[in-house]
């Protein structure tokens, strides 16, 4: 090999060393802001450590005091469902008033059938509200809301009732309570010559 090419290589290796040299000189001026201690095996830290991100203390086994944490959340779930039982019959009025709104003021066998399921509807359900209510009476729950609601949306839906009889004209109430009803005129007329 080269001498020449040898003494520059040296060189360089020097001046590297050099350079890092200078900046570990530079570096150790600094002190350590971030340190790591271990602690040898075996020994406890008497100090506090908090809790991990994330980490959610408690007995999720149920066998602590949560019991009744649990019991007053499985209570409020049951009233939500008794409420949502107590407000069905809404989706019934909304039915049953989009079916009158179908069948028109005239009397014939769909609008007769429409009307009588109707009637029949909240009826029913007036009839059987201890019985709809039977399954949340035992869990301890206050259930008067609940039955409240839902017998005045039977009423609701069998008011509507009334109303669609007396706009067909066969509630015989509503002509004691108002006008007397309209008759048509008759459409045709027959002249003779």
């Amino acid at each position: 090999q080269d001498p020449a090419a040898m003494a520059t290589k040296s060189r360089r290796k020097g001046k590297a060393s050099d350079d890092m040299q200078q900046t570990t000189d530079k570096l150790s001026k600094f002190t350590r802001k971030w340190t790591f201690e271990e602690e040898p095996v075996g020994t406890v830290s008497t100090g506090k450590i908090g809790a991990p991100i994330g980490y959610i203390s408690g007995d999720f086994k149920g066998n602590g005091d949560d019991s009744n944490v649990r019991r007053l959340q499985m209570d409020e779930k049951i009233k939500q469902s008794a409420m949502a039982t107590a407000s069905s019959p809404m989706k019934q009025i909304f039915m049953t008033g989009v079916m009158m709104f179908m069948t028109g003021n005239t009397l014939q066998i769909f609008s007769i059938m429409m009307l009588g399921m109707a009637i029949w509807q909240p009826i029913s359900g007036l009839l059987n509200t201890g019985k709809v209510f039977e399954r949340y009476e035992d869990r301890g729950v206050d259930l008067v809301m609940p039955k409240l609601i839902y017998i005045a949306l039977n009423l609701g839906g069998f008011a509507l009732v009334c109303w669609k009889l007396s706009s067909m004209g066969l509630l015989p109430a509503a002509w004691e309570l108002g006008p007397a009803p309209k008759f048509r005129a008759p459409v045709e007329f027959a002249a003779g010559g």
